[in-house]
């Protein structure tokens, strides 16, 4: 599945349409595709299945819930511009999951010397838990068939820290995308946090910019360079 099924003119089209949307004041929070408006995902798609960013866009199911979560989180001025933004990150004829764009997300959000989530956990135990995560993903980035997850990283999950993230790890490598239907259920977990995360700004700007950098990151002249310094990386 390649990004855009390769084609320049396609990723145009949508980024151009985004703009339009935004400039007739018709990009709007908490609305899927309604009277000719909607959130990120409907104005990209016109509906609001996430899913079909897959066959329309070539663009892996769970990024599109990641922007759909970053758009309704932002504040406004910045939500508007957030599709156009997506959009423009993601490179033309790259299958993002053969990069691992999801683990090298998830090892940027975590260990970003300035904005990564390790340096802001509270607890010994919790501490050695996402250093365990850490290198379970860097593991799997390497390896083309990595060892099963420890039970470090089934006991983070359950204990509610980063459970949104791990879930969109697991997803690429399952089949069976019934899991997808535990999200709310993974929202609560995850809401939970804050027991693991003190201090945590609300805000996901700094997550915006990450997830625009590893996108970015992932286009053909840089991904294997990309690869092997999130396999450094921490």
């Amino acid at each position: 599945m390649l990004t855009f099924h390769g084609s320049v003119e396609l990723k145009a089209q949508r980024i151009a349409q985004v703009r339009a949307h935004r400039l007739a004041d018709q990009l709007v929070h908490g609305q899927y595709w309604r009277d000719g408006k909607g959130c990120a995902i409907a104005c990209t798609i016109h509906s609001g299945r996430h899913e079909d960013y897959e066959p329309e866009l070539g663009i892996p199911v769970e990024l599109a819930y990641e922007e759909d979560n970053i758009f309704e989180s932002l504040p406004n001025g910045q939500s508007l511009m957030w599709p156009e933004r997506f959009l423009e990150a993601i490179p033309v004829g790259v299958d993002l999951r053969a990069t691992h764009v999801n683990k090298r997300y998830v090892l940027a959000l975590l260990t970003d010397e300035t904005r990564g989530w390790i340096r802001l956990i509270k607890g010994a135990e919790s501490l050695k838990l996402a250093h365990e995560v850490v290198a379970h993903l860097k593991q799997r980035v390497r390896e083309p068939s990595p060892t099963a997850a420890p039970e470090a990283v089934r006991r983070l999950a359950y204990r509610a820290f980063l459970v949104n993230l791990v879930d969109q790890v697991d997803l690429v490598d399952r089949a069976d995308r019934a899991c997808l239907d535990y999200r709310d259920y993974l929202a609560y977990l995850a809401g939970r946090a804050y027991d693991y995360l003190d201090d945590l700004d609300d805000d996901l700007d700094y997550r915006a910019e990450i997830l625009l950098e590893v996108l970015a990151a992932s286009a053909p002249s840089t991904s294997s360079a990309s690869l092997a310094a999130a396999g450094e990386r921490g």
